[in-house]
Protein backbone atom coordinates (compact mmCIF):
# COMPACT_ATOMS: atom_id res chain seq x y z
CA UNK A 1 0.00 0.00 0.00
CA UNK A 2 1.27 3.52 -0.40
CA UNK A 3 -0.04 4.74 2.40
CA UNK A 4 -0.22 8.50 3.74
CA UNK A 5 -0.16 10.23 7.88
CA UNK A 6 -0.74 13.89 8.26
CA UNK A 7 -0.53 15.02 11.86
CA UNK A 8 0.36 18.80 12.24
CA UNK A 9 2.94 17.87 15.14
CA UNK A 10 6.05 15.77 15.20
CA UNK A 11 8.95 14.67 17.22
CA UNK A 12 10.88 17.47 16.44
CA UNK A 13 8.58 20.05 16.65
CA UNK A 14 9.67 22.42 18.98
CA UNK A 15 6.16 23.69 20.37
CA UNK A 16 4.37 20.65 21.26
CA UNK A 17 6.93 17.11 20.06
CA UNK A 18 3.78 15.21 22.19
CA UNK A 19 3.09 11.87 22.47
CA UNK A 20 0.56 11.51 19.42
CA UNK A 21 3.39 12.69 17.32
CA UNK A 22 5.56 9.91 18.26
CA UNK A 23 2.89 7.27 18.22
CA UNK A 24 2.26 8.06 14.95
CA UNK A 25 5.63 7.59 13.80
CA UNK A 26 6.09 4.42 15.08
CA UNK A 27 3.55 3.21 13.57
CA UNK A 28 4.60 4.72 10.03
CA UNK A 29 8.25 3.52 10.25
CA UNK A 30 6.97 0.01 10.79
CA UNK A 31 4.55 -0.15 7.94
CA UNK A 32 7.26 0.98 5.61
CA UNK A 33 9.26 -2.06 6.22
CA UNK A 34 6.47 -3.55 3.80
CA UNK A 35 4.45 -0.52 2.68
CA UNK A 36 5.25 2.98 0.45
CA UNK A 37 4.73 5.10 3.72
CA UNK A 38 4.59 9.19 3.78
CA UNK A 39 3.93 11.89 6.20
CA UNK A 40 2.77 14.95 6.20
CA UNK A 41 3.18 17.34 9.26
CA UNK A 42 3.62 21.14 10.01
CA UNK A 43 6.39 23.33 9.52
CA UNK A 44 8.25 24.33 12.31
CA UNK A 45 11.85 26.05 13.65
CA UNK A 46 14.60 23.93 13.37
CA UNK A 47 13.44 20.91 11.31
CA UNK A 48 14.05 22.81 8.17
CA UNK A 49 11.46 23.41 5.33
CA UNK A 50 12.39 20.46 3.58
CA UNK A 51 11.32 16.66 3.11
CA UNK A 52 13.27 14.41 4.94
CA UNK A 53 13.86 10.55 5.17
CA UNK A 54 13.46 9.57 8.87
CA UNK A 55 13.72 5.40 9.56
CA UNK A 56 12.13 4.65 5.89
CA UNK A 57 9.23 7.24 5.97
CA UNK A 58 9.34 10.39 4.04
CA UNK A 59 8.16 13.36 5.91
CA UNK A 60 6.88 16.51 4.57
CA UNK A 61 6.90 19.48 6.27
CA UNK A 62 3.68 21.83 5.40
CA UNK A 63 2.97 25.46 5.77
CA UNK A 64 5.47 28.32 7.46
CA UNK A 65 8.17 27.58 10.07
CA UNK A 66 7.88 30.80 11.19
CA UNK A 67 4.41 31.35 11.85
CA UNK A 68 4.67 29.91 15.26
CA UNK A 69 2.38 27.05 16.90
CA UNK A 70 -1.11 28.71 16.49
CA UNK A 71 -1.06 30.44 13.33
CA UNK A 72 0.86 27.05 11.91
CA UNK A 73 -1.50 24.95 13.23
CA UNK A 74 -3.96 26.95 11.61
CA UNK A 75 -2.01 26.75 7.69
CA UNK A 76 -1.44 23.32 8.10
CA UNK A 77 -5.15 22.97 8.81
CA UNK A 78 -6.36 24.89 6.01
CA UNK A 79 -3.59 23.95 3.20
CA UNK A 80 -4.75 19.97 4.24
CA UNK A 81 -7.58 19.61 1.50
CA UNK A 82 -4.88 21.05 -1.69
CA UNK A 83 -2.55 18.14 -0.32
CA UNK A 84 -4.74 15.24 -0.48
CA UNK A 85 -6.10 16.30 -3.97
CA UNK A 86 -2.66 16.27 -5.18
CA UNK A 87 -0.84 13.64 -3.51
CA UNK A 88 -1.31 10.04 -4.97
CA UNK A 89 -1.84 7.49 -2.23
CA UNK A 90 -4.11 4.37 -1.49
CA UNK A 91 -5.05 5.23 1.94
CA UNK A 92 -4.96 8.70 3.73
CA UNK A 93 -4.77 8.65 7.81
CA UNK A 94 -5.39 11.67 8.89
CA UNK A 95 -4.97 12.91 12.72
CA UNK A 96 -6.94 15.20 13.85
CA UNK A 97 -6.04 17.82 14.74
CA UNK A 98 -6.91 21.26 16.80
CA UNK A 99 -8.87 23.48 16.81
CA UNK A 100 -11.12 21.96 14.47
CA UNK A 101 -10.33 18.22 14.88
CA UNK A 102 -10.90 17.64 11.29
CA UNK A 103 -10.08 18.99 7.90
CA UNK A 104 -12.72 16.94 6.24
CA UNK A 105 -10.19 15.36 3.99
CA UNK A 106 -12.56 12.79 2.59
CA UNK A 107 -14.65 15.66 0.83
CA UNK A 108 -11.96 16.75 -1.36
CA UNK A 109 -10.84 12.79 -2.29
CA UNK A 110 -12.72 9.84 -3.55
CA UNK A 111 -9.81 7.75 -1.89
CA UNK A 112 -10.15 6.39 1.55
CA UNK A 113 -9.49 8.82 4.16
CA UNK A 114 -9.59 7.37 7.86
CA UNK A 115 -9.92 9.66 10.86
CA UNK A 116 -7.38 8.82 13.28
CA UNK A 117 -8.49 10.14 16.82
CA UNK A 118 -5.86 10.38 19.53
CA UNK A 119 -8.33 13.37 20.98
CA UNK A 120 -11.19 15.26 20.39
CA UNK A 121 -10.26 18.39 21.43
CA UNK A 122 -13.36 20.55 20.16
CA UNK A 123 -14.85 20.57 23.86
CA UNK A 124 -11.72 21.62 25.19
CA UNK A 125 -11.12 24.61 22.47
CA UNK A 126 -14.33 25.84 23.08
CA UNK A 127 -14.20 26.57 27.00
CA UNK A 128 -10.53 27.66 25.96
CA UNK A 129 -11.78 30.41 23.01
CA UNK A 130 -15.41 30.43 23.73
CA UNK A 131 -16.33 29.75 20.12
CA UNK A 132 -17.99 26.65 18.61
CA UNK A 133 -15.25 24.32 17.86
CA UNK A 134 -17.36 21.04 19.12
CA UNK A 135 -19.86 21.85 16.27
CA UNK A 136 -17.16 22.15 13.42
CA UNK A 137 -16.05 19.04 15.08
CA UNK A 138 -19.01 16.89 14.84
CA UNK A 139 -20.25 18.39 11.51
CA UNK A 140 -17.25 17.12 10.26
CA UNK A 141 -16.54 13.70 11.91
CA UNK A 142 -20.28 13.34 9.38
CA UNK A 143 -17.71 13.14 6.42
CA UNK A 144 -15.87 9.83 7.38
CA UNK A 145 -16.92 6.46 6.78
CA UNK A 146 -13.37 4.95 8.68
CA UNK A 147 -12.33 5.90 12.01
CA UNK A 148 -9.54 4.90 14.50
CA UNK A 149 -9.98 5.32 18.06
CA UNK A 150 -6.97 4.90 20.47
CA UNK A 151 -9.72 3.91 22.99
CA UNK A 152 -13.06 2.80 23.90
CA UNK A 153 -14.29 6.24 25.48
CA UNK A 154 -13.21 7.72 22.40
CA UNK A 155 -14.97 5.64 20.10
CA UNK A 156 -18.40 6.05 21.93
CA UNK A 157 -17.36 10.18 21.26
CA UNK A 158 -17.36 9.04 17.26
CA UNK A 159 -20.24 7.02 16.93
CA UNK A 160 -22.38 9.88 18.49
CA UNK A 161 -21.12 12.40 16.20
CA UNK A 162 -21.39 10.15 13.24
CA UNK A 163 -23.37 6.50 14.41
CA UNK A 164 -22.10 5.15 10.68
CA UNK A 165 -18.32 4.94 11.74
CA UNK A 166 -16.79 2.18 11.19
CA UNK A 167 -14.26 2.19 13.94
CA UNK A 168 -11.29 0.01 14.94
CA UNK A 169 -10.27 1.03 18.62
CA UNK A 170 -6.39 0.41 18.70
CA UNK A 171 -4.67 2.30 21.31
CA UNK A 172 -0.87 3.67 21.30
CA UNK A 173 2.00 1.37 22.77
CA UNK A 174 5.55 1.15 23.67
CA UNK A 175 8.50 -0.39 21.91
CA UNK A 176 9.04 -3.77 22.69
CA UNK A 177 12.49 -3.40 24.81
CA UNK A 178 10.58 -1.20 27.12
CA UNK A 179 7.66 -3.90 27.53
CA UNK A 180 10.27 -6.46 29.11
CA UNK A 181 12.62 -3.92 30.94
CA UNK A 182 13.03 -4.81 34.01
CA UNK A 183 14.34 -1.62 35.41
CA UNK A 184 16.29 -0.65 38.88
CA UNK A 185 13.74 1.06 41.30
CA UNK A 186 14.88 4.36 42.98
CA UNK A 187 12.22 6.59 44.29
CA UNK A 188 13.60 9.84 44.09
CA UNK A 189 11.24 12.09 43.14
CA UNK A 190 7.39 12.44 42.26
CA UNK A 191 7.17 12.73 38.53
CA UNK A 192 4.65 14.77 36.13
CA UNK A 193 5.92 14.01 32.20
CA UNK A 194 4.43 14.96 29.54
CA UNK A 195 3.71 18.57 27.65
CA UNK A 196 3.14 22.12 29.56
CA UNK A 197 -0.35 22.38 27.83
CA UNK A 198 -2.03 23.99 30.87
CA UNK A 199 -5.52 23.12 29.59
CA UNK A 200 -5.61 19.94 28.36
CA UNK A 201 -2.79 18.53 31.40
CA UNK A 202 -3.98 20.57 34.09
CA UNK A 203 -1.24 21.83 35.72
CA UNK A 204 -3.04 24.67 36.96
CA UNK A 205 -5.10 21.94 39.40
CA UNK A 206 -1.67 20.02 40.04
CA UNK A 207 -0.25 23.12 41.54
CA UNK A 208 -2.65 24.04 43.72
CA UNK A 209 -2.97 20.84 44.92
CA UNK A 210 0.68 20.45 45.74
CA UNK A 211 0.07 24.29 46.91
CA UNK A 212 -1.74 21.88 50.00
CA UNK A 213 0.45 19.32 51.09
CA UNK A 214 4.28 20.56 49.37
CA UNK A 215 5.96 20.90 52.47
CA UNK A 216 4.65 17.26 54.03
CA UNK A 217 5.81 15.45 51.03
CA UNK A 218 8.78 13.19 51.23
CA UNK A 219 9.85 13.88 47.91
CA UNK A 220 10.29 16.60 45.50
CA UNK A 221 8.62 17.00 42.02
CA UNK A 222 9.90 17.09 39.01
CA UNK A 223 7.51 18.62 35.92
CA UNK A 224 8.97 17.15 32.92
CA UNK A 225 8.07 18.79 29.47
CA UNK A 226 8.28 21.88 27.26
CA UNK A 227 5.11 24.01 25.93
CA UNK A 228 4.69 27.28 24.13
CA UNK A 229 6.69 30.07 25.31
CA UNK A 230 3.53 31.39 27.34
CA UNK A 231 2.63 27.80 29.01
CA UNK A 232 6.08 27.71 30.41
CA UNK A 233 6.16 31.72 31.72
CA UNK A 234 2.79 30.61 33.55
CA UNK A 235 3.67 28.01 34.74
CA UNK A 236 7.01 29.07 36.59
CA UNK A 237 4.78 32.31 37.43
CA UNK A 238 2.26 30.40 39.45
CA UNK A 239 5.44 27.99 40.95
CA UNK A 240 5.98 31.23 42.48
CA UNK A 241 3.39 32.54 43.65
CA UNK A 242 2.42 29.40 45.23
CA UNK A 243 5.87 28.99 47.17
CA UNK A 244 6.34 25.51 45.02
CA UNK A 245 9.93 26.67 43.75
CA UNK A 246 12.29 25.14 46.43
CA UNK A 247 10.01 21.55 45.67
CA UNK A 248 9.26 21.77 42.32
CA UNK A 249 11.79 21.50 39.70
CA UNK A 250 10.87 22.37 35.80
CA UNK A 251 13.31 19.99 33.41
CA UNK A 252 12.13 21.01 30.44
CA UNK A 253 11.83 18.25 27.44
CA UNK A 254 13.71 15.08 28.25
CA UNK A 255 14.05 11.94 25.44
CA UNK A 256 16.52 8.95 25.45
CA UNK A 257 18.66 8.48 28.13
CA UNK A 258 17.67 11.31 30.13
CA UNK A 259 13.84 10.59 29.79
CA UNK A 260 14.41 6.90 30.71
CA UNK A 261 16.37 8.37 34.34
CA UNK A 262 13.18 10.47 35.46
CA UNK A 263 10.97 7.34 34.86
CA UNK A 264 13.63 4.95 36.66
CA UNK A 265 13.74 7.52 39.67
CA UNK A 266 10.18 8.26 39.94
CA UNK A 267 8.48 6.82 42.74
CA UNK A 268 5.48 7.32 40.81
CA UNK A 269 3.66 9.28 37.77
CA UNK A 270 0.78 12.02 38.43
CA UNK A 271 -1.43 12.83 35.70
CA UNK A 272 -3.86 15.10 36.33
CA UNK A 273 -4.99 15.70 32.36
CA UNK A 274 -8.71 17.39 32.46
CA UNK A 275 -9.32 15.17 28.66
CA UNK A 276 -6.92 12.53 27.37
CA UNK A 277 -6.74 9.76 24.56
CA UNK A 278 -4.28 7.06 24.85
CA UNK A 279 -1.42 8.60 26.42
CA UNK A 280 1.88 7.36 25.90
CA UNK A 281 3.53 8.68 29.00
CA UNK A 282 0.64 6.17 31.27
CA UNK A 283 2.16 3.29 29.18
CA UNK A 284 6.11 4.42 29.71
CA UNK A 285 5.23 4.69 33.28
CA UNK A 286 4.00 1.17 33.57
CA UNK A 287 7.19 -0.48 31.74
CA UNK A 288 9.13 0.99 34.92
CA UNK A 289 6.70 -0.49 37.08
CA UNK A 290 5.73 3.08 37.89
CA UNK A 291 1.68 3.70 39.31
CA UNK A 292 -0.47 6.75 38.11
CA UNK A 293 -2.30 9.02 40.59
CA UNK A 294 -4.80 10.62 37.76
CA UNK A 295 -8.39 11.96 37.64
CA UNK A 296 -11.02 9.68 36.94
CA UNK A 297 -12.05 10.81 33.84
CA UNK A 298 -14.59 9.30 31.48
CA UNK A 299 -10.87 8.89 28.75
CA UNK A 300 -9.31 7.04 31.40
CA UNK A 301 -12.35 4.92 32.33
CA UNK A 302 -10.76 1.58 30.73
CA UNK A 303 -7.52 1.80 32.92
CA UNK A 304 -7.73 -0.76 35.85
CA UNK A 305 -7.86 0.46 39.23
CA UNK A 306 -5.27 -2.36 40.05
CA UNK A 307 -2.60 0.01 38.31
CA UNK A 308 -3.10 3.45 39.76
CA UNK A 309 -4.89 5.74 42.28
CA UNK A 310 -7.98 7.70 40.31
CA UNK A 311 -9.50 10.95 42.15
CA UNK A 312 -12.80 12.74 41.51
CA UNK A 313 -12.69 14.36 38.52
CA UNK A 314 -10.89 17.97 38.74
CA UNK A 315 -10.93 17.50 42.67
CA UNK A 316 -8.20 19.73 43.90
CA UNK A 317 -7.94 18.56 47.76
CA UNK A 318 -8.54 15.20 46.39
CA UNK A 319 -5.57 15.01 44.57
CA UNK A 320 -3.26 16.34 46.94
CA UNK A 321 -4.65 13.64 49.36
CA UNK A 322 -4.02 11.20 46.95
CA UNK A 323 0.08 12.34 46.15
CA UNK A 324 0.53 12.85 49.75
CA UNK A 325 -0.97 8.99 50.01
CA UNK A 326 1.01 7.07 48.34
CA UNK A 327 4.07 9.39 48.66
CA UNK A 328 4.21 7.89 52.39
CA UNK A 329 3.12 4.02 51.23
CA UNK A 330 6.14 2.63 49.46
CA UNK A 331 4.28 -0.96 50.11
CA UNK A 332 1.32 -0.02 47.82
CA UNK A 333 3.67 1.82 45.41
CA UNK A 334 4.98 -1.61 44.64
CA UNK A 335 2.10 -3.45 44.66
CA UNK A 336 0.42 -0.92 41.48
CA UNK A 337 3.75 -0.90 40.20
CA UNK A 338 3.57 -4.72 39.71
CA UNK A 339 0.48 -4.57 38.38
CA UNK A 340 1.06 -1.96 35.67
CA UNK A 341 3.97 -4.19 34.62
CA UNK A 342 1.83 -6.77 34.13
CA UNK A 343 -0.56 -4.69 32.23
CA UNK A 344 1.62 -3.08 29.80
CA UNK A 345 2.47 -6.47 27.90
CA UNK A 346 -0.06 -6.63 25.36
CA UNK A 347 1.09 -2.84 24.15
CA UNK A 348 4.02 -3.93 22.17
CA UNK A 349 4.32 -1.26 19.14
CA UNK A 350 4.99 -4.64 16.63
CA UNK A 351 1.63 -5.58 17.88
CA UNK A 352 -0.60 -2.52 17.52
CA UNK A 353 1.41 -1.68 14.10
CA UNK A 354 0.33 -5.40 12.77
CA UNK A 355 -3.12 -3.89 14.12
CA UNK A 356 -3.22 -1.05 11.79
CA UNK A 357 -2.21 -2.93 8.81
CA UNK A 358 -5.00 -5.37 8.90
CA UNK A 359 -7.68 -2.45 9.51
CA UNK A 360 -6.11 -0.52 6.41
CA UNK A 361 -5.74 -3.59 3.96
CA UNK A 362 -9.26 -4.17 5.22
CA UNK A 363 -10.29 -0.59 3.96
CA UNK A 364 -8.72 -0.44 0.93
CA UNK A 365 -10.12 -3.81 0.06
CA UNK A 366 -13.49 -2.79 0.09
CA UNK A 367 -13.38 0.17 -1.45
CA UNK A 368 -16.65 0.41 -3.26
CA UNK A 369 -15.14 2.50 -6.61
CA UNK A 370 -12.99 -0.97 -6.75
CA UNK A 371 -9.62 0.94 -6.08
CA UNK A 372 -7.08 -1.00 -4.98
CA UNK A 373 -3.51 -0.89 -3.21
CA UNK A 374 -1.04 0.20 -6.29
CA UNK A 375 -4.04 0.64 -8.80
CA UNK A 376 -3.70 3.90 -10.72
CA UNK A 377 -5.17 6.73 -8.59
CA UNK A 378 -6.45 9.76 -9.65
CA UNK A 379 -5.39 12.45 -10.12
CA UNK A 380 -2.07 14.40 -11.00
CA UNK A 381 1.13 12.18 -11.57
CA UNK A 382 3.17 11.32 -8.93
CA UNK A 383 6.73 13.07 -8.06
CA UNK A 384 9.88 11.88 -8.95
CA UNK A 385 10.72 9.24 -6.44
CA UNK A 386 12.45 10.37 -3.16
CA UNK A 387 16.50 10.40 -3.37
CA UNK A 388 17.74 7.75 -0.79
Amino acid sequence: MHLVFSNYDSPVNPFYGGGGAIAIHEIARRLARAHTVEMVTGACPGAGAERRRVDQVMYHPLGLAAAGPKLGQLLFHFSLPWQVRRRPFDLWCESLTPPFSTACLQVFTPRPVVALTQVLAGEGMRRKYHLPFDWFERAGLKRYRWAIATSPFLRTKLLAAHPGLEIAVIPNGVPGDWVRLEPDRADRHILFLGRLDVEQKGLDLLLDALAAVASRLPLPVVLAGAGTPAQEAFVRRRLGELGLTPRVRMAGKTVGEAKQTLLREAAFLVMPSRFEASPLVLLEAACHRLPTVCFGIPELSDLPETIGVKVPPFDVPALGAALLALANDPARRDALGRAAKTYVRDFDWDLIAARYERFFQQVCEGRSDGHKPGAPAAGPPPPPPPER
